[in-house]
């Protein structure tokens, strides 16, 4: 293959990776911008406290594991790989993408089993026991 066909194939790469991220971080700030009081709170959900947890726990877990990834030399097809800064990024994604999948099942099963949700439909039902005060 040419290599100005690579040269081309990997500027196209890079200009596409740029303009992923600058959309998500343009989306992410108009939503943050454009959200008032009034949609703090969704059909009893709180819609905001998930958006910045969610926020957070993303930012938290792509610092965390930069920092503990690794940075050893590898060996991939014969050839090897020595920049410590990428490899330590190779380990955060991944890792990052694990801990991320991991909470995301977590909230799934939470979800499904209903036991936020009877709480609160026994409380408001009223079917709850109140204690007697003495």
């Amino acid at each position: 293959m040419n290599d100005w066909l690579i040269d081309i194939e990997l500027t196209v790469m890079y200009v596409a990776i740029f303009a992923a991220v600058a959309f998500s971080v343009w989306s992410v700030i108009r939503s943050l911008r454009l959200r008032d009081k009034s949609q703090s709170i969704v059909n009893n959900i709180p819609v905001t406290k998930i958006a910045y947890g969610c926020a957070a726990l993303l930012v938290t877990c792509l610092l965390l594991t930069f920092l503990v990834g690794s940075s050893d030399p590898m060996t991939v097809n014969g050839q090897s790989y020595t920049n410590k800064f990428w490899l330590k990024v190779t380990d955060m994604f991944i890792f990052t993408s694990l801990i991320l999948a991991i909470v995301a099942a977590i909230a799934v099963l939470f979800g499904m089993s209903g036991l936020n949700r009877k709480s609160h439909y026994m409380h408001e039902r009223g079917d709850y026991v109140q204690e007697e005060k003495a």
